[in-house]
């Protein structure tokens, strides 16, 4: 069941610091500290979302009003409910369940043809509010650290340096762990954002549930009073009997939180009466920032990591 356009509330003067997660902020302001990282995303942003942009321009298909024009009105009321600037917005014929934002200088956010046809408006109204958000939320250029780390060009730029060699190991331990640990949280807050742009709990629900699972074929038995009690079943086990350092083990290097626990997340969002308070535009001011987890960045690393602050890098795609 769709949610009319009428029944859906514009959020005028909506700022993230009222839906943003507490481990996204937490996790954010530990990466943030590790001295490398805005010299190694100054090197490669440009010519990072250079690529993407000529890519998603050459091979996939851009949405606008006379290209697909009920999915770019799904789309521009995503943007004006959580006010946020137009993006390019591409359609890939990719055989995935995805959809993902890209390019911080010029956002694009594109969308798998696969997701978009096992989803309802409302569900893609979600999945649209939830890329919006890291916009919004000026995730993007953090992001590009991820393409540093699974391309190996962390390595390469290091490797480039007279003398930092042997910190090449330590600092992409470090980076890896504080980038993982802060974008799987920084999903939680962009599912928040999308269930804001799309005001249905059951739809949100549903897009993240086929997202865990999906077939065709038994399409109509799907059930999400059941994916509900899964997410309860698996909080129960999860503290129960999974510690610490198992849940590090099964969770590193993934760049998204288990299905159940961000459905579980969700219903915590809505319970706790925050979603409620927001749509009513009762601002809620958010709670002083926890100390920087210790087990972040380790005296000796973080120490020699502090000793690049001065370093030069050079870039070869800049001009001189």
């Amino acid at each position: 069941m769709s949610t009319s356009d009428s029944k859906r509330v514009a959020l005028s003067g909506l700022t993230t610091k009222e839906y943003e997660h507490s481990l996204d902020k937490i996790t954010l302001d530990v990466l943030r500290k590790i001295p490398i990282l805005p010299k190694l995303i100054e090197l490669v942003e440009t010519p990072t979302s250079m690529a993407r942009r000529y890519s998603m321009l050459g091979s996939d298909l851009r949405i606008s009003e006379r290209q697909f024009p009920s999915l770019y009105k799904i789309f521009r009321q995503a943007c004006d409910i959580l006010e946020v600037p137009e993006p390019l917005l591409y359609v890939s014929t990719d055989p995935e369940l995805n959809a993902y934002t890209a390019c911080p200088d010029r956002p694009i956010i594109k969308i798998y043809s696969y997701l978009l046809d096992i989803l309802e408006e409302d569900e893609i109204m979600f999945v649209l509010g939830h890329e919006l958000s890291h916009i919004k939320s000026e995730h993007l250029v953090y992001s590009i650290l991820g393409d540093l780390l699974s391309t190996g060009a962390l390595r390469i730029i290091v490797s480039t340096i007279p003398g930092l060699s042997v910190l090449y190991t330590p600092a992409e331990i470090s980076l890896n762990y504080a980038f993982y640990k802060w974008v799987r949280a920084s999903e939680y807050t962009c599912d928040r954002g999308g269930f804001l742009a799309c005001q249905n709990f059951d739809a949100s629900c549903r897009a993240l549930m086929k997202l865990s699972g999906y077939s065709r074929k038994y399409m109509d038995e799907i059930n999400l009073e059941e994916f509900f009690a899964q997410a309860q079943a698996f909080h129960e086990e999860n503290e129960a009997a999974l510690g610490k350092i198992q849940q590090i083990l099964l969770s590193f290097g993934q760049t998204h939180p288990w299905g159940v626990l961000r459905v579980r997340e969700l219903m915590k969002f809505k319970d706790d009466g925050d979603y409620d308070r927001i749509l009513r535009r009762e601002m809620k001011l958010p709670e002083p920032s926890l100390p920087a987890p210790k087990e972040a960045a380790p005296n000796s690393l973080s120490s020699a990591l502090s000793n690049l602050s001065n370093v030069k890098f050079s870039n070869p795609f800049k001009k001189q």
